[in-house]
């Protein structure tokens, strides 16, 4: 009852408000606080609501405010006892400013709370509140610190809180936050901040506390440890321990402390932080986030919030440190962006390692870098670098692999590598003063790495002064001097010793493939830029090597000096260029100033701007080796000079330049003079020449002036040409500029003789006839040009745009193509041409449309008929139609029809093409010197389609009578029956055609393809197979390194492009295979001249201490890897002019390479079966020796130095008389010189044996202790074989003489009286008789005969009659015939007569006569032996394998060898 009549008073509004002042009187008297509470409401629920609540703090100022308190009093009796426990308590719009004033270590709040503490006696009682849940909506919150700089601390509009079991007891202070809602000043979106806090006056936490924005959401445990007395000093006294859990941070919560932070980026941390804020360590930091960023490590900061800068450091330990440029830039766009520079963007991500200590003026790092562009190690001091005058550093910096090209945008530098020591100070221009030293081991420029650079010096900006070596193997060079850029006037005074500098390897020259400077350069000048420069720049002691030469020159001197402001520049070099340049000129300027001189003469021409009152003087004498060095494809003649005057003002110009000789390009001028003037009233320019040659087309007699009138320039041209001057010309053109400031090139009436022609150009002075161009000579157009011969007329007109675009158009009357066509090798060109040819390039593919007509077209003097060509466009020039027809009396022998559409990004053509009889005669030209003779009729069919640039072939051809010849083997090939050659994609593919030789109708088989490019390159890619085919058959000429007639077995390859053929034999010599080696030893006194002139190339290598290089060549290239039978006759021809040769058969490998351009190499061995050397001498002695079996010939490169080992015999009669002690004997008995060749084959060393195979043992035991010592042998052996006789000092004279004489009369006779095939041979012989002092034998006049009267009877004899002697009637002789008794010729019956051996004198001529019958078996065993005498037949298998495994006694298993009495 009592407690509803307590709500029927309070509901009463004067009640409420008398409650609420005696409640804030009683406060205000008791505890000294102003508080003023509007009402007080007590509900039916025992709720009490206060309103309107006010609160001042001790300055009178307001500490809250708070439109409505409602919360329920649990105890009353507790809120009297100052100690109030309340339920469920509700805040409305609560207004709480709490402010530290100036100089108090309370903030207001605090003073309150103590003194709600005392007791009205002053003694103090203990305050408790106690409420189970807050809530505060729509309320505020501030906090200013008016002892800091920036006193706005914390202010929260917008506030809500949401908490549970508040809890003051005096100064402690707990609260359980569950949610806290508002909006910072500075821009922070609090949605949500939950914590347990706890205040006292020694610390104050917060802890598991989450705060939570749009962006960001962090995640700690804070402490706060301090005194009451330490809030004086907030920053430096107050202890802050921190656990910062994995948290996110964004940098729009950051742009509320700092407006350069960037938009939406997002850091994720952690970490552990111990200190106040002024001197705080964190421990364990690690951070990632924005892309690429992260960071790891521990760090110590102070003075972060003090006001002296001075007192600010970090010292860090950086485990990982990685960022680029982009997280940077956009994290801090405010200090960075468009400050930092970009080319940091290269570096990529970058991560560093180490120690870093950092204040507000110095730095102290020992970090290892590494980034996209390499790696950088770090160990420095860097003082004072907020003070470039006072800033001083020390330490060493190495990069290793850094790409300074990419950092600095530079595309000739590349990476580097270096390692720097460095001490100094300044890093402005004018305070820079730094010791450096170092090595750079590798820095790569304009791509090449140069490597091992050492550099010792002071940079004191803008001055170097220092010495710097180079040991790079290509660049090996020193620096020592001064660069001094510091004063108005810079000084260079410096001397550079370049030891060796390859310029082509350091990718300075790319002309010459060897490009190596070297000299020393001595430089002392003056001057801030080019054109005010002065002083002296001297080259000493300089040279130049490239592969054509290596060039020395002398001394260049070059001097700048100035005479007021008159220039004058002295080049001296007696190598290079001697002369002067004196005026007033900028350097940069000079090909302007030339260039609006010579067009001033024009008046549309719009001159470039230049410095006004310029001038220049000049004279120069230009010599030809700095010419070689820098332009190798030009030479000029001594004498040549160059002088002249130009002015910028009235442009006026003067040249003359004179010259005997200038090659160019392979082109000829002789006696140059080149006159300019503009100011001259009868000529501007004369030009002649004596002659010019070229390539093309030569010509003499040139003359070249021309003349200004009206802004006009008048052009006269004169010279002859072709072949004996017989062309004339006579040009007159004009040349101006129109009004686009281009130039107009018009020609008037003008003639010239060609092939005997008289031309005419504009023969009807129509003024149409001109050419339009750009400076560039990139547009162009063509009006109308004519050219005209009689009846005949050329029209040509179009334009060009760049090179993408082309429109020609020409049109042809009755033009005769031999008169325009120059002279070609090998094609001869005749025919009436008809019709327009239009030429159209667009992006980059041709599209002609032409009609055309050729009557009688002949191609070298083939008659091929008349020619009709026509290609037609649509409207859209998308689909072009093409038709051609080749017809001669009725017969169409070539005909094409067809599409090619250029609709798509690939032209497409889509031809038929049909061959009927063509004439393949017409491509012999095609084979130039290589393929010749090409004959035969093509027929057939071909499909052209697919890409227009590169279209794909297909069909077949049927050749007729087709063949070829290839000269340098001198073969000639036709094709058997009608041979079938396929066509697909670009190529002519023969399947195993059948070939026959035209000379000895050898046969083979053919197989491969012919490829061509657009018929315009071709290729050969071809395979002969044969059993017995010639491949070679040449005749003797002086300059024949190899000749003769080869046939083979086995497989021969052709490849490579018809100018660079290759021809690789793999295969075994056949029947009939003579190969012959001429061996000259020809030389001319010139050839041992004390006088060696070298080419460049053997210069340049000898002087490199290199072997020259032989250069590629074109032309045939044959490659034979023969195995050499005996069927093969080799023959070395020893002496062409005597007619000397080396000839024999046998076996063994033989390697030959082989080219048209005298290449000749020869690898193998030759094993000699049988042959003969037939010495020939003077055209009096001829000797035959014959070759022992067993011999060799080796060859390892050059055939003429092969390696020879071979013994060959020569037999004849002698009277051994003179030899023995019995004068007595007067008889010539068979005597046989043996000569053994070894060694090289052109000079081989000679050894001599005699032997006398039918002597007794006691005449040859006696002739052989006669010549026992080498000196007899070799002297006996030289008469022997010289003179047919032995060695006898009686007996010289002149008998000697005449037996040589008679003997070789004698061959003569018998070469007459010989057959071809050798089964008749007759002759005559004489022999002259011995005289000496004990004997004289008389001479002898004899016939001798040979002959196979059938295949069963053979004779062999000789008769003759003695002359000068008692017996001249005498008929003396040998006479043998032999009877072939079976088929095989194994049975054979013999009848001789012949002259005994030995006659003593006093005796008549004594004969032996007999009969004899032979039988001959060849066998391997003793059992075959047995066998064949008895008749047994033997396997005729195993017969013949005997025989082929007899032949290859000395050969491979592969070479087969022909039957015994088979004819080669």
């Amino acid at each position: 009852m009592l407690f509803i009549i307590l709500l029927i008073v309070f509901s009463i509004p004067a009640i409420q408000t008398s409650v609420a002042k005696r409640l804030t009187d009683s406060l205000r008297e008791k505890n000294d606080v102003n508080i003023s509470i509007g009402r007080v409401s007590l509900s039916y629920f025992g709720d009490i609501k206060l309103n309107e609540i006010y609160v001042e703090d001790h300055h009178e100022d307001t500490l809250l405010t708070a439109k409505e308190i409602r919360s329920s009093i649990i105890s009353f009796t507790n809120v009297i006892n100052n100690s109030p426990n309340l339920g469920a308590t509700r805040i409305e719009g609560l207004d709480m400013r709490m402010r530290r004033y100036e100089n108090e270590d309370l903030d207001n709040l605090g003073i309150l709370i103590e003194k709600l503490k005392k007791e009205p006696t002053g003694n103090t009682s203990n305050f408790e509140l106690h409420a189970e849940n807050v809530q505060i909506s729509n309320s505020r919150y501030s906090y200013i610190d008016e002892n800091l700089d920036a006193r706005d601390v914390v202010i929260v509009d917008s506030l809500n809180i949401y908490a549970d079991k508040l809890q003051i007891d005096g100064s402690n202070i707990d609260i359980d936050i569950g949610m806290l809602r508002g909006y910072e000043h500075r821009g922070i979106e609090i949605d949500n901040l939950s914590t347990q806090f706890h205040y006292d006056p020694n610390k104050m936490n917060l802890v598991d506390m989450q705060l939570q924005t749009p962006g960001s959401l962090i995640n700690a445990d804070l402490y706060f440890n301090y005194e009451l007395s330490d809030f004086k000093d907030f920053e430096n006294l107050v202890q802050v321990n921190a656990e910062f859990r994995e948290s996110v941070l964004s940098s729009n919560d950051l742009q509320a402390f700092y407006d350069g932070f960037g938009d939406d980026q997002i850091l994720n941390f952690k970490t552990k932080l111990n200190g106040t804020l002024n001197d705080f360590a964190l421990k364990d930091f690690a951070l990632q986030g924005l892309d690429r960023t992260e960071i790891y490590g521990d760090f110590q900061i102070k003075g972060s919030f003090k006001k002296e800068p001075d007192t600010f450091s970090m010292d860090g330990s950086f485990s990982d440190f990685y960022t680029n440029y982009y997280d940077m830039v956009n994290f801090l766009p405010g200090p960075l962006l468009g400050k930092l520079p970009e080319n940091l963007r290269d570096f990529g991500n970058v991560n560093l390692k180490g120690n870093t200590y950092v204040t507000n003026s110095s730095l102290d790092a020992d970090v290892y870098l590494t980034s996209q562009l390499g790696s950088a190690d770090a160990d420095f001091v860097l003082n004072n670098f907020n003070n470039s005058a006072s800033s001083t550093y020390k330490g060493k910096l190495i990069f290793k692999d850094i790409n300074l090209g990419r950092l600095i945008k530079n595309e000739q530098l590349g990476k580097t590598s270096f390692n720097i020591d460095f001490d100094g100070g300044g890093f402005s221009p004018e305070d820079l003063n730094t010791q450096l030293k170092g090595a750079i081991s590798k820095i790569t420029f304009n791509n090449y790495t140069y490597r091992d650079i050492r550099i010792i010096g002071n940079l004191r900006n803008p001055l170097f002064n220092g010495y710097f070596v180079s040991d790079d193997p290509n660049l090996q060079m020193e620096f020592n001097g001064l660069i001094d850029v510091s004063e108005d006037i810079n000084v260079y005074d410096f001397e550079a010793s370049v030891d060796y500098a390859d310029l082509n390897t350091l990718n300075f020259v790319s002309r010459d493939s060897i490009s190596v400077f070297k000299g020393d350069v001595i430089m002392n000048m003056k001057g801030t830029n080019v054109d005010n420069a002065f002083g002296d720049i001297l080259l000493l002691n300089t040279s130049y090597k490239n592969q054509n030469d290596l060039y020395y020159f002398d001394d260049l001197n070059i001097t700048s000096s100035f005479e007021g402001e008159v220039r004058t520049i002295t080049i001296n070099s007696p190598d290079v260029i001697n002369g002067e340049v004196t005026g007033v000129f900028k350097v940069n300027e000079v090909g302007s100033l030339v260039e609006n001189s010579i067009g001033s003469i024009y008046t549309n021409y719009k001159p470039k701007t230049i410095t006004t009152n310029q001038y220049m003087e000049f004279d120069f004498d230009i010599y030809n080796q700095i010419v070689e060095v820098f332009f190798p494809e030009i030479e000029l003649a001594p004498n040549t000079f160059i002088r002249g005057r130009v002015e910028s003002d009235e442009s006026e110009f003067r040249l003359t330049f004179k010259s005997p000789r200038i090659d160019v390009f392979d082109n000829m001028i002789e006696e140059i003079n080149l006159q300019v003037d503009n100011t001259n009233p009868i000529y501007n320019t004369f030009f002649e020449a004596d002659s010019v040659a070229t390539d093309i087309y030569n010509f003499s007699e040139f003359s070249f002036i021309n003349v200004t009138q009206r802004d006009t320039l008048f052009i006269r041209s004169e010279f002859k040409g072709g072949k004996g001057n017989n062309d004339v010309f006579n040009l007159n053109l004009f040349h101006t500029i129109n009004e686009d400031n281009k130039s107009v090139v018009g020609i008037q009436r003008s003639d010239f003789k060609f092939k005997e022609k008289v031309w005419y150009l504009n023969e009807q002075s129509d003024r149409s006839n001109k050419i339009v161009f750009d400076n560039n000579f990139r547009d162009l157009e063509i009006d109308s040009l004519v050219l005209s011969h009689r009846d005949e007329e050329i029209r040509l007109s179009g334009a060009m745009r760049d090179s993408t675009y082309k429109n020609f158009k020409m049109k042809f009357n009755n033009v005769d193509i031999g008169k325009i066509t120059p002279e070609i090798d090998s094609l001869d060109l005749a025919g009436t041409l008809n019709g327009n040819f239009n030429l159209l390039q667009e992006s980059g593919a041709y599209f002609p449309t032409t009609n055309l007509k050729i009557d009688s077209l002949q191609v070298n003097d083939t008659h091929m008929g008349n020619l009709d060509l026509k290609v037609e466009g649509n409207q859209d020039l998308t689909n072009y139609s093409v038709y051609a027809l080749l017809k001669k009396e009725g017969l169409e022998s070539l005909s094409s029809i067809g599409d090619i559409n250029v609709a798509g990004n690939e032209p497409l053509i889509d031809l038929e093409v049909n061959l009927n009889r063509l004439n393949m005669s017409i491509f012999t030209a095609l084979g130039a010197d290589v393929l010749t003779d090409i004959r035969g009729f093509a027929s057939g069919r071909a499909f052209v389609t697919g890409n227009y640039k590169n279209p794909d072939f297909s069909g077949s051809l049927r050749l007729n009578k087709a063949g070829l010849r290839i000269p340098y083997l001198n073969v000639d090939i036709d094709f058997k029956d009608e041979a079938r050659v396929d066509l697909t994609k670009q190529q002519f593919v023969f399947n195993n055609l059948d070939i026959v030789d035209t000379k000895y109708d050898t046969q083979g088989v053919l197989d491969g393809t012919i490829s061509h490019r657009n018929f315009s390159e071709w290729f050969l890619d071809l395979s002969l197979n044969s059993d017995r085919m010639l491949v070679l058959d040449t005749e003797a000429d002086e300059d024949a390194l190899y000749y003769g007639t080869a046939f083979i077995d086995g497989e021969a390859t052709i490849k490579g492009p018809t100018d660079e053929l290759v021809i690789d034999v793999t295969a075994a010599t056949e029947r009939g295979t003579v190969f012959k080696i001429p061996l000259s030893d020809n030389e001319s006194v010139g050839d041992n001249s004390f006088i060696r002139f070298l080419s460049p190339e053997e210069k340049a290598a000898r002087l490199a201490g290199e072997e020259i290089e032989i250069p590629e060549v074109k032309g045939i290239e044959l490659i034979f890897d023969l195995d050499v039978t005996n069927a093969a006759e080799v023959e070395v021809v020893v002496d062409k002019t005597s007619g000397s040769t080396l000839r024999g058969r046998g076996s063994g490998n033989l390697l030959l390479e082989i080219n048209t351009n005298g290449k000749f190499n020869m690898w193998g061995d030759f094993i000699v079966y049988e042959g003969v050397y037939n010495f020939k001498y003077a055209g009096l002695v001829q000797k035959v020796f014959t070759v022992e079996s067993g011999g060799s010939i080796n060859w390892d490169g050059d055939p003429t130095a092969a390696q020879l080992d071979v013994s060959a015999v020569y037999s004849l009669n002698a009277n051994p008389a003179v030899l023995l002690e019995n004068p007595s004997v007067n008889r010539k008995i068979p005597v046989e010189v043996v000569i053994n060749l070894q060694g090289d084959i052109e000079q081989p060393e000679i050894g001599f044996e005699i032997d006398f195979p039918s002597a007794s043992s006691t005449v040859k035991s006696e002739l052989q202790y006669r010549i026992d010592d080498r000196a007899s042998t070799e002297l006996q052996a030289l008469f022997l074989v010289t003179q047919g006789t032995f060695y006898s000092e009686f007996g010289l004279r002149g008998a000697a003489i005449y037996g040589t004489l008679a003997e070789r009369a004698s061959s003569i006779v018998n070469d007459i009286f010989a057959d071809d095939n050798g089964k008749f041979q007759v002759g005559v012989n004489y022999v002259q008789g011995d005289r000496t002092p004990d004997q004289q034998t008389v001479d002898r006049f004899g016939l001798t005969l040979s002959t196979q009267i059938s295949d069963r009877v053979i004779i062999n004899g000789q008769v003759g009659v003695p002359i000068g002697g008692v017996t001249e009637s005498v008929i003396i002789g040998d006479l043998e015939i032999e009877f072939l008794l079976n088929e095989e010729g194994t049975l054979r019956a013999k009848v001789f007569n012949r002259e005994n051996n030995i006659q003593f004198i006093g005796e008549e001529i004594g004969f032996t006569q007999g009969v004899g019958l032979s039988y001959n078996v060849d066998f391997d065993t003793f059992k075959e032996l047995i066998r064949k005498i008895a008749n047994t037949e033997i396997v005729k298998n195993n017969e013949e394998n005997q025989k082929i495994e007899s032949a290859k006694s000395f050969a491979p298993d592969y070479i087969n060898f022909p039957e015994e009495g088979e004819n080669p």
